[in-house]
């Protein structure tokens, strides 16, 4: 089977986390969230400021809801892994980096934070 060949995703770490974005591709259209989840403890422990995820008591979530005329269809909610390719009916997604600064929790500002990810049809 050949490798789909992935469209960068406008992930803005910038922005920070939760995130949400729309995406036409192929006539439809998609609403992509992103979240990131970290224990409290975490948050002041960060040796270098910054997280790669997933980490034991941290980790980011990704949603991906189709859009249908009768409404949004949920085609995935997971927490993702670097070097994983998802499946989410039409689309492969892949999120090859995954390092978060806390700051970026609820907060937005270039701290360092890096999120890439990219999506193919299958």
């Amino acid at each position: 089977m050949a490798t789909p060949n992935f469209l960068a995703l406008p992930i803005d770490p910038a922005e920070g986390f939760p995130q949400a974005f729309r995406l036409s591709l192929a006539g439809r259209s998609y609403q992509f969230r992103l979240y990131a989840n970290v224990r409290e403890e975490l948050l002041d422990s960060v040796p270098d400021g910054l997280l790669d995820l997933p980490a034991d008591g941290a980790f980011l979530v990704l949603s991906v809801d189709r859009e249908e005329p009768a409404g949004l269809v949920t085609l995935l909610r997971r927490k993702l892994v670097p070097g994983v390719e998802y499946h989410a009916a039409e689309l492969a997604l892949t999120f090859p980096a995954m390092r978060l600064d806390p700051r970026n929790l609820n907060g937005s500002g270039s701290f360092g934070s890096r999120v890439t990810g990219g999506v193919a049809l299958r």
